[in-house]
């Protein structure tokens, strides 16, 4: 059987360089740590790392990434326990918080990210995973009945909306001096303008 080593060496390479950089970066910060850490630590050349990933930053946008896919990933799983489509927003909204809160992720994802990437790029991103998750629960949530449809594209414009407060509460909570605090006002405030929505 053929066996492709380039690929494997090069999907070798990526995933050292994504496993070391991950622990760095949610341990110190993306400022603290340098690209001759990480390739040392990884074991590979500093070339590799601009080669696959054209220098830390990109290393880093794929590790922000990748955070991202297991953050929504798991509030997905979270709102799939639900009963119901509002049941499965409310639980949604409540799991988001509780990994918001999360420090080596609110590290990477509300702290470094939107300062690496920049805020558009990072709301590009969050947007892939979070957005179409979100505008679905809604648009199940107002064929259910159990959420008012004011137009064709109620759904579409009110998942930005709350997609927006999540993320802004996030930013809260990863700025707090007393984070626990943050989350649960951020999810009391959440909930009632989910209730409202009802």
């Amino acid at each position: 059987m053929y066996v492709n080593r380039k690929a494997e060496n090069a999907a070798h390479t990526r995933a050292a360089l994504e496993r070391v950089a991950r622990a760095r970066f949610e341990a110190d910060g993306f400022q603290a740590v340098s690209a001759e850490e990480i390739v040392a630590a990884a074991g590979v050349t500093r070339g590799a790392l601009y080669h696959h990933y054209d220098g830390k930053e990109g290393l880093f946008e794929a590790v922000a990434e990748a955070a991202m896919q297991r953050l929504h990933r798991q509030v997905g799983a979270a709102a799939r326990t639900a009963k119901d489509p509002m049941a499965a927003l409310r639980l949604g909204v409540q799991r988001f918080l509780v990994l918001a809160t999360a420090p080596r992720l609110q590290r990477v994802l509300f702290i470094d990210a939107p300062a690496v990437l920049g805020w558009q790029r990072w709301r590009e991103l969050d947007a892939r995973y979070g957005l179409g998750m979100l505008q679905q629960a809604i648009e199940q949530a107002m064929t259910h009945g159990q959420m008012r449809r004011s137009s064709a594209r109620s759904a579409q414009f009110l998942a930005h909306v709350v997609l927006s407060a999540l993320i802004e509460a996030a930013m809260l909570i990863a700025r707090a001096t007393d984070k626990p605090l943050a989350r649960r006002e951020s999810e009391d405030i959440l909930l009632r303008l989910l209730d409202g929505l009802a």
